[in-house]
Order: C-alpha cells, then sequence, then structure tokens
C-alpha cells in the first residue's frame, strides 16, 4: 500500500494567517421562521418543553431545600446541579436533530434529558407510542402522546429519586441519565468526560455510513480540561475525508463552578477561539446567543448540516447563564453579584420565546399561564407519584447491568467484509506449527475484521509500521485506512473514542503502546469505559477491545516497564486478559474481540519474538477458564504472561530436586477461573504465585484472598508471591536483573513453602 502522504520541507517565509468566527448572526423574525416552515405546533411544543424542564428543575430545587416533600417524611439524596436559565440551550440544539441523532450531556444536563425525550416522542408512531407507555388503553394518538409526555417526565424523575422505574433502573441518578432508545449516550458527570466518547460515536457515525451525527453537549469548564483538546485534535484529523460528524457544543453559563472563564481562568474573551488551533476551518466555529432558543437552534441546524455533507466537525459557543449556583449548596454569592444576575434574567430563555409566541399570535398571555401551570403539575404528579409508588431497587441485584452476557458470536455473514484491498494471508508455520507471539496477534484481528467489517483498528503507529513491536504489520495493506489508522498521541482520546465507538455500533480494537501509558487514560478508562454500562441501567453495549503491553528487562526504566494488570483490574466492569502463549493470544484475541463488554487485552512484548504452537484452523478460548500447564502434587504454582514461562523454568528445576509443582497459568485475570486455582491447593495445600509487579498491591494478593475464602482449611503453609521489589523500575541492568522474578527466586520460594512446618 502506497505511503499515504510525503511531508516535504517548506521554509519559503510568510505568515500564518487566521479566519474569522462569526458571533450573534441570527436575525429572522417569528414570522420569517413560520414562512420558512416552523409551524404552530412546532413552536408550541418547543415552549412546552421548556416549561418542562424549568419546572422539573425548580421542583427538584424545592424538594432540596425542604420546600416541597411529594410525601411525609421525604427526605431528597443526589446531586443538585441545576440548569435554570439554560433551557434555550437545551431545547434548541436537540430540537434542531433528528431523532436518531446522538447526544451526549452533563452533570447538569436533566434539561437536555427531556429534551432528547420530547422530540423523540413527538416523532413516534403510534405503535412506537403504545410500546413506551406499555399498556393497552384505547385513546387517540394525541391523547396517547400526551400520556408519553407524561410517563417521560416520571422516569426522568425516577432516575433523580434512584428508583427502578428510572431511566437507568436508580443506577445513574441525576448526573448519569442516558436513554439509549432515545440515542442519548448519558449525562456525565467528568467534566468534558463525554467529548471522547463523542468523537467515537461519530467516528461511528461515518464509518457505518448511517447518516446520523454526534451532538456534544458540555459546559464551558469543559474547555480548559486535556480531553478537551485530545478530542478536537482526534475529530479534525485529516485522514478522516468524510469529516467527523460531531458538534462540540459549549453550553457557556460564564462559570466552571466558580471560576469565570472570561477574565479569569482563561486568556480568550470567547471560548469559540479555541476552535482556531485545530483545523484550517476552525471548526466552523460561531458565537451563539444561548439566551435564543430559536437561534440555537438556527445555529446547530447549520451545523448539523455540515456535518452530514462531511464537513464537521463544528464548534459553538452557546452563551448562556445558570441562575443557581453550582449546586444547591452554592448560593451564588460569594463570586457574583446581584447585579450580573439581574442583567442575564432580563434576557430569561423561556420568556424570550413566549414573549415572541405572544407578539406572533400564537398564543395568549393567558394561555401562556395555563401552558405554565400544565408543565408544573405534570412534573408534581410525576414527583409525586414516584416518590409513592416508585420501587427502590432490591440490594439482590446490585451486579445487574455490570456486565452484558451477550457476544458477537452468531452473527453469520450479515456483517462480513466483502471488500479487500489485498488478500488477507495467514502467517506460514514452521514444522511444528509455530509462529511467533506477534504474528498470532495480527492473525486474530484479521480474522476478525474478516469476519465482521465493523471491527476496526487504531491507536498509535498501529497502521504503517504495524505498532511499536509490529505486532499488526500488513493489516493496514489488506483493509485499507478507513478501518486501520493512526492516532495523534492522545491515550485518553484513544480509549474514550473507543467507548463510544463501541456504544454507537462499532467493535473498536484500539492500542496503548505501553501499558504505562495507560495511567493517561484513567478517567476515560476507569470512569467512563468501566462504568458506562452499570451507571447507565445496564442499556450499553461496549464491545471494545484494548490491547496494550507490559515488558521488563530492557532497561526501559520507570515508564516504560511497569506491570499495572493490577491497576486495571481494580475497575468493575472491564475483563482483563494476559496470556502467555501465541496459542492463548489468538483464541483469547478472537473472543475478545466477540464479546460485548470492554476488555483490557495485555500482550508481552518480551514474548513477540517467541514461537509457540498456533493452529491455522477457526478456534476461540473461553475468558475465565485456567490451563493446567503442568500437573503436580506437592505445591501450586501461579503465573501467568511472561512470568508463566518463569515459572515453567522453576517448576522444572524443582522437579530435578524431587518437588512435584502443579503449574497453572490463569490466562484471564477478570473473570479469574478460581475453582481451578482452589482445586488445585486442596490437592497440594500450598501456594505460590508470581508477578514482575511491585509486591504491594499486585494481583496475586487478590488471587490469594480469592483461594482462600474457599479453601482456607486445606493450606498447609502460608502462600507466597514472588514479585518485583516496590520500587519503580530500575534502568541499571544489575538492579533490573534483581528487580524481576527468575527462575532461581521462584524455586527459592518453591523450596521454603515446602519446608514449612506449622510451628
Amino acid at each position: 500500500m502506497p505511503k499515504h502522504l510525503d511531508v516535504l520541507p517548506d521554509f519559503e517565509p510568510g505568515v500564518i494567517e487566521f479566519g474569522t468566527i462569526p458571533k450573534f448572526q441570527y436575525n429572522r423574525t417569528l414570522a420569517d421562521e413560520m414562512k420558512l416552515g416552523l409551524a404552530t405546533d412546532e413552536l408550541l411544543l418547543m415552549l412546552d418543553c421548556m416549561l418542562w424542564i424549568r419546572s422539573f428543575e425548580e421542583t427538584v430545587a424545592a424538594m432540596k431545600v425542604g420546600k416541597f416533600a411529594p410525601v411525609e417524611g421525604f427526605k431528597f439524596v443526589g446531586a443538585t446541579h441545576l440548569s435554570i436559565g439554560q433551557e434555550g440551550v437545551a431545547m434548541g440544539a436537540i430540537s434542531a436533530l433528528n431523532p436518531d441523532d446522538y447526544i451526549t450531556s452533563t452533570h447538569r444536563g436533566h434539561g437536555h434529558s427531556i429534551a432528547k425525550g420530547v422530540f423523540c416522542i413527538a416523532a413516534m408512531s403510534e405503535a412506537q407510542l403504545r410500546e413506551f407507555v406499555g399498556d393497552g388503553r384505547q385513546e387517540d394518538v394525541e391523547e396517547l402522546r400526551a400520556r408519553a409526555f407524561d410517563e417521560h417526565l416520571h422516569r426522568a424523575m425516577a432516575e433523580l429519586l434512584g428508583k427502578e422505574e428510572g431511566y437507568c433502573h436508580g443506577r445513574g441518578g441525576g448526573m448519569h441519565i442516558a436513554e439509549y432508545a432515545f440515542s442519548h449516550l448519558g449525562a456525565n458527570a467528568i467534566v468534558g468526560g463525554s467529548m471522547a466518547i463523542a468523537t467515537g460515536a461519530a467516528i461511528a457515525c461515518d464509518k457505518l455510513n448511517n447518516g446520523r451525527i454526534v451532538l456534544c453537549l458540555v459546559g464551558d469548564g469543559a474547555a480548559n480540561n486535556g480531553i478537551c483538546h485530545e478530542s478536537f485534535n482526534m475529530a479534525c484529523m485529516d485522514q478522516f475525508q468524510r469529516g467527523c460528524p460531531v458538534i462540540y457544543l459549549f453550553e457557556n453559563n460564564q462559570y466552571g463552578m466558580t471560576g469565570q472563564q472570561v477574565g479569569e481562568v482563561t486568556g480568550v474573551d470567547y471560548l469559540a477561539r479555541r476552535g482556531m488551533g485545530y483545523n484550517e476551518q476552525a471548526m466552523h466555529a460561531e458565537v451563539v446567543n444561548g439566551m435564543d432558543a430559536l437561534a440555537v437552534r438556527d445555529a446547530v441546524t447549520r451545523a448539523a448540516e455540515k456535518c452530514r455533507q462531511g464537513q464537521g466537525p463544528v464548534l459553538l459557543d452557546c452563551l448562556t447563564y445558570r441562575y443557581k449556583g453550582h449546586s444547591l449548596s452554592d448560593n451564588g454569592s460569594t463570586y457574583r453579584s446581584p447585579q450580573e444576575v439581574a442583567a442575564w434574567e432580563r434576557w430569561d430563555p423561556v420568556s424570550v420565546l413566549a414573549q415572541r409566541l405572544i407578539e406572533g399570535r400564537v398564543l395568549t398571555q393567558e394561555e401562556l399561564e395555563e401552558r405554565r401551570e400544565a408543565a408544573q403539575e405534570a412534573v408534581t404528579r410525576a414527583t409525586v407519584d414516584m416518590a409513592l409508588r416508585g420501587t427502590d431497587p432490591d440490594p439482590k441485584d446490585m451486579y445487574v447491568g455490570l456486565l452484558s452476557d451477550t457476544t458477537s458470536e452468531d452473527i453469520g455473514d450479515e456483517w462480513k467484509t466483502v471488500e479487500l484491498k489485498s488478500e488477507f494471508r495467514r502467517q506460514k508455520r514452521d514444522s511444528q506449527g509455530r509462529i511467533l507471539q506477534r504474528h498470532a496477534v495480527a492473525e486474530a484481528i484479521g480474522e476478525e475484521m474478516l469476519r465482521d467489517r465493523r471491527v476496526v483498528l487504531y491507536g498509535e503507529d498501529v497502521a504503517d509500521y504495524g505498532g511499536a513491536f509490529g505486532a499488526t504489520r500488513g493489516l493496514i495493506e489488506v483493509f485499507g485506512r478507513d478501518r486501520v489508522f493512526n492516532t495523534a498521541i492522545s491515550e485518553a482520546a484513544i480509549i474514550g473514542s473507543g467507548c463510544g465507538a463501541a456504544m454507537a455500533g462499532l467493535r473498536p480494537v484500539v492500542e496503548i503502546m505501553y501499558i504505562d501509558f495507560i495511567l493517561m487514560t484513567m478517567d476515560q478508562l476507569g470512569n467512563q469505559v468501566a462504568k458506562t454500562r452499570y451507571m447507565f441501567g445496564g442499556k450499553a453495549k461496549i464491545p471494545l477491545v484494548i490491547r496494550t503491553t507490559v515488558g521488563g528487562g530492557k532497561g526501559y526504566a520507570g515508564q516504560h516497564s511497569q506491570s499495572l494488570e493490577a491497576v486495571v483490574t481494580q475497575f468493575p466492569g472491564l475483563k482483563v486478559v494476559a496470556p502467555s502463549t501465541a496459542y492463548d493470544i489468538k483464541g483469547l484475541l478472537k473472543t475478545s474481540i466477540r464479546d460485548d463488554n470492554p476488555v483490557v487485552f495485555i500482550e508481552h512484548q518480551n514474548l513477540y519474538t517467541e514461537k509457540d504452537y498456533c493452529p491455522e484452523e477457526e478456534y476461540t478460548l473461553p475468558l475465565g477458564q485456567a490451563e493446567v500447564r503442568r500437573e503436580g502434587r506437592d505445591v501450586t504454582l501461579v503465573a501467568y504472561s511472561a512470568m508463566a514461562r518463569v515459572a515453567e523454568q522453576a517448576a522444572e528445576l524443582a522437579e530435578q530436586e524431587g518437588l512435584s509443582v502443579e503449574l497453572i497459568d490463569p490466562r484471564t485475570l477478570i473473570p479469574l477461573d478460581v475453582d481451578t486455582i482452589a482445586a488445585s491447593v486442596e490437592k497440594t495445600g500450598r501456594l505460590v504465585c508470581v508477578t514482575q509487579a511491585p509486591r504491594t498491591g499486585c494481583f496475586p494478593e487478590t488471587i490469594i484472598t480469592k483461594v482462600q475464602e474457599q479453601v482456607f482449611g486445606a493450606f498447609k503453609a502460608p502462600a507466597r508471591i514472588v514479585a518485583a521489589y516496590d520500587v519503580p523500575p530500575p534502568m541499571a541492568q544489575s538492579l533490573e536483573q534483581e528487580n524481576l522474578p527468575s527462575p532461581p527466586k521462584v524455586l527459592a520460594a518453591l523450596k521454603e513453602t515446602v519446608a514449612y512446618r506449622r510451628p
């Protein structure tokens, strides 16, 4: 495959020019909008949506401070980040989308959730409405739709109250509302946390060519977060020749908690200027009056059209204001003057739209008050009903929603790849059927890409170069740059976009070059990828494989040699695989790609050039099933990844000294096959574990704990761990070799364990 682009020197003197960014360009009247096709019933629905949001937020505020108790003895528990004053952005932006367009939201996202549901319900057929309300009552379509709006408010309030009837079954609460039936990928309590997810979802829309776009709603504080930079840069990559169909919308309410954007925590007058740094179109950035819902609707309509035409991404800076403090524990008075608040309240977005409708004779003042009262009554009904009749989730269902039990195992030919750039060839085996472990990686990914065109591969240097260790070499020649592509050095965006792409229909395989770099991704991995399915009530599927490597022994020192597998096992919702042979790599990697859960797949750099038996025929291996590498009677030895090879050598030395060692390779750490290890310990009465991680906090501590919980009475000696010292990996060869477990060290631990006698 020819090189993508030659980068040639050009030192011609000149200047770099930046374009202009339009601001506050909207100047249409209501009559203009109606002439362009905005109907009376649409305008009234827009007003109702804003009234529902305002009433919802005011009701939450009243409950929080005790002014309103839906039932006697009620106490509100949960988040109270309100968006009163920002209704114009939520309604205006979301009314401009198609029902199946995606949104991501923020911890201040009640309004986004309500608006997304309202406009999806407005577009539902009679059959869809009946399915949504879930009963067979006979009524006309408009009565049915009205009842669906009520049900929507019920489910939204139920989530805030932590009830099973909520959109996320009470698992998410006020800061984490999602509804996948509405293409709402979720509100996010981490500032800027959803930006990479939105980017990945947009990548999926492009790769699947489904015509959908993504609206990423974030607060102004997100503009100062690293994931914002990484997401913008990824979305603007030139190699996305059809653009990346995502609209990043700063819901700029002027304050990131209490930090004022203008004049304090940034050096720019408008956050839209940030777009100038990412592509030559300045991300089509625009500053919008966020207090005018019709101005927001116009801007998002135009941005959506750009995205659908392959001109994305787009950046919108919508200036708005929150009347309340950051949360209801903040009254907003220590950093804002009454004059400032009053000035913004004169631009109240609900009043601005209502006044336009009155002046345009769409409704009267009396009808406005009736609609306002109806909105409050609907929210009050929902609140009282859920407080009275809502079901508290049963603690016995604690784990429900954490992991999916589905895979892509039985997709048949539906997603089969039909067009290749060149023929896919499996690696030639030697006379013993062996291939290099790095070839097993490429073969597994290639086979799955053939089987399922939703599988894409990306990360740092994975394309032409094949990754830092050549493990993906040759795949771009077969599948092309549309499915195998490089990213910038943006580990957090790689992981977060993988999450979003998986949620939106792809099955990404992403690479983090060294596991040391996974520390750069901790929010995206631990707060997003791992938690998303559970937090959103078990509705998401996240078929994401995160490939990474561990090393050691090559003098790479403290930031390229760590074994951080225990770190990623700390996040419920992730599966973790650590194979030691080519056979296991291929079989487990194929299974991981087919799994509908996120999998961290750890390969060992020192084993890439090791040759092992690996059959050519199709096979997969189950996650959570250990392999007994050798049977024995005196002591159980557990080791994974490269340490399984060290343990094998130690077992052979032990045999020469008359010790019979049973060696178990767990292969997967999460799920862990405790039963196989426990059964072995019942037989031998002794357990030794090996890891190249530091001793304190290493994963074998978990192994030992779980085995002791099952067969504590079988132990004849204390369990032992052979591990690295509690220091960062040193560079000097004398120190590094001493730091790593070795066959003699493991042998010594085996002998001491067998020789132990109770005092």
